[in-house]
């Protein structure tokens, strides 16, 4: 599938809810398509590590506002089991607004292979952004860990996708700002 063609199936597909919570602090409901590629380590009996980076943009409900459109680059680790079928990633993002005005994030979420739950931490940021601090919980979908098991140690992976959803991403900017 083509990138542009994934990104319309997305985004036709996504539901989202909206609103602001109390003053000062902003609520946005975040859709973000991504692509990656990496490298995939055998790092136990089965046990696979893989270990890349996902870019994507993120895209609010309201296609306006302070993120959107906002382009993510995810350095990023997942961890499968190959037998239980279990995964856990973790990673960071930098998430670029404009060439003065950058977020950061943490994130973690385990679950199934195709689907991760978890949560999305924004920890800073540059210009307008800085000293943001906020929070949502994270879902994420992909094929990707289905498709590494069975795939020898030092592979690489050059065309990974999927779908990253923040439902209720609550975020503070510092005073001030």
């Amino acid at each position: 599938m083509t990138r542009h063609r994934t990104r319309t199936l997305l985004l036709a597909g996504a539901v989202f809810l909206g609103g602001t919570a109390q003053a000062g602090e902003k609520t946005l409901n975040v859709i973000m398509p991504w692509e990656g590629e990496g490298s995939i380590h055998v790092v136990g009996e089965e046990k696979i590590l893989f270990s890349g980076e996902f870019n994507g943009i993120m895209y609010v409900e309201k296609a306006s506002g302070e993120l959107d459109t906002a382009f993510a680059k995810c350095p990023a680790q997942q961890e499968i089991n190959a037998s239980s079928r279990q995964a856990s990633a973790r990673g960071h993002c930098n998430i670029t607004v404009s060439s003065d005005d950058t977020v950061f994030a943490e994130w973690k979420c385990d679950g199934e292979l195709g689907a991760c739950k978890g949560t999305f931490t924004l920890t800073g940021g540059t210009g307008r952004f800085k000293g943001v601090s906020g929070s949502s919980e994270l879902l994420v979908r992909s094929v990707l860990s289905q498709v590494v098991i069975g795939m020898g140690d030092g592979s690489i992976v050059r065309a990974a996708s999927g779908l990253a959803v923040l439902p209720e991403l609550k975020y503070t900017l510092a005073a001030g700002e």
